[in-house]
């Protein structure tokens, strides 16, 4: 099983005391913690990199025991990411567009909860990833009872009043996955460049 670290946006967060101490008695206690960094490992849980007020730094911290507030209604650690890790190869995006959007997830049981985007992470380089129809990227959000989501597309329904003004579709089974990803290349044998040092080189009809 490989693995892959990359930095994210840093942010303040708690983890659970006794992800730290392996105490039950310590499962309504948090320790304060700056989370900075992130490790994807293949068919695992996203996990974290933080450090703790204490000057002490974790790594393999699972999301599921991150939270920017204390929860009232912690949810279990398989619904706040759908999918484990496709890859150890992964970049991290931080999408202005999407920056401090609103959300509303819907998680595996269908019960639905609203969030925050915080960034955006996207695997690359392996067999779900590659297929079209199989392609999956993880918003990292804030839900509003303090924990932490790595949630797809299709499981997140955004809100925007300058531009979403139109209801959910009421039958959203007509939306279907891609199947191909398009070459641009392969649909003629002959190149639109040409064999010399021009800039501007002559465009050619394409047959």
């Amino acid at each position: 099983m490989s693995l892959y670290n990359t930095s994210i946006p840093s942010f303040k967060a708690m983890v659970r005391l006794s992800h730290f101490t392996k105490r039950d008695e310590d499962q309504e206690k948090f320790e304060n913690v700056y989370c900075f960094g992130i490790q994807s490992a293949d068919g695992r849980i996203l996990t974290f990199h933080v450090m703790t007020d204490n000057g002490m730094l974790r790594s393999r911290v699972p999301i599921s025991e991150i939270f920017v507030k204390k929860p009232e209604n912690d949810i279990p650690f398989h619904y706040k990411q759908l999918w484990d890790c496709f890859s150890s190869n992964v970049t991290v995006t931080t999408f202005d567009f999407l920056e401090y959007h609103r959300c509303q997830v819907v998680l595996k049981d269908g019960s639905k909860v609203w969030a925050t985007y915080m960034f955006t992470i996207d695997w690359f380089d392996n067999p779900y990833s590659d297929e079209p129809s199989d392609y999956k990227c993880g918003h990292i959000l804030k839900a509003d009872d303090g924990y932490l989501l790595c949630q797809p597309n299709n499981r997140i329904f955004w809100k925007d009043s300058n531009w979403i003004t139109k209801p959910i579709p009421e039958d959203l089974k007509q939306y279907k996955v891609d199947t191909i990803l398009p070459s641009v290349e392969n649909q003629s044998d002959r190149w639109v460049s040409e064999d010399s040092n021009s800039f501007y080189y002559e465009m050619k009809k394409d047959n």
